[in-house]
């Protein structure tokens, strides 16, 4: 049983429960690492995280930090099915599409637009929609970027789900909820099927509420 601390709305631990699903290992989630209990920004949370972030793995006796080594770990592990390609340029534009996607991209898209609404900064606990409108050219531009990369593909690297695609899909799965005013994907943009191919991915379902 692999242990993800964390909580299940956060779309770092949905990448790497959706990589455990790929993998068909058993997992929970919640804010414990095996039966010891690690409450949020405790002590015991920055004995396992200096910066007390989330999610944090313990497989085993070992414990790893920081979504993309802990996805890599995972992939490295238990080897089927592969989520990573295996050329060495192929490689290299992975590592690439996954370093913008756990920066840029969840900066833009996340940090700062959806963090707002799931954590209000506004009078009586509202969103600040002023804020959110300064801030919506940034993520508009980060899908944009994803539509561009997606045009001719099933998926970020090619016909292969990767690493990549696990990384950035709880992301898009979270904007695409987004109406009116507060829209990020258009109603006729391609990320829409590219977010159906990744829920028709075992697991999926469950964990992309």
């Amino acid at each position: 049983m692999i242990s993800i601390l964390g909580i299940q709305q956060s779309n770092f631990v949905r990448s790497v429960e959706l990589v455990c699903a790929q993998k068909q290992q058993a997992y929970q989630v919640g804010w414990q690492l095996g039966d010891k209990a690690i409450p949020f920004r405790s002590d015991e949370h920055l004995a396992v995280h200096p910066f007390a972030k989330m999610p944090v793995i313990q497989d085993g006796e070992l414990i790893v930090q920081e979504t993309l080594a802990i996805c890599r770990y995972l992939d490295a592990k238990y080897p089927v099915p592969a989520l990573q390609p295996e050329g060495i340029e192929q490689q290299a534009e992975h590592d690439a599409w996954c370093s913008m996607i756990v920066t840029q991209i969840d900066q833009a898209i996340m940090r700062k637009y959806l963090v707002e609404l799931a954590f209000p900064t506004g009078p009586d606990g509202k969103p600040n929609k002023e804020k959110l409108m300064k801030n919506k050219p940034q993520p508009l531009r980060a899908v944009e970027v994803v539509e561009q990369r997606l045009a001719g593909k099933d998926y970020i690297c090619g016909d292969q789900l990767t690493l990549a695609d696990l990384l950035l899909v709880p992301m898009l799965h979270h904007a695409a909820k987004l109406k009116y005013d507060l829209q990020l994907i258009s109603d006729d943009s391609l990320i829409h099927d590219y977010i159906e191919r990744i829920m028709a991915q075992p697991g999926a379902k469950d964990i992309l509420l």
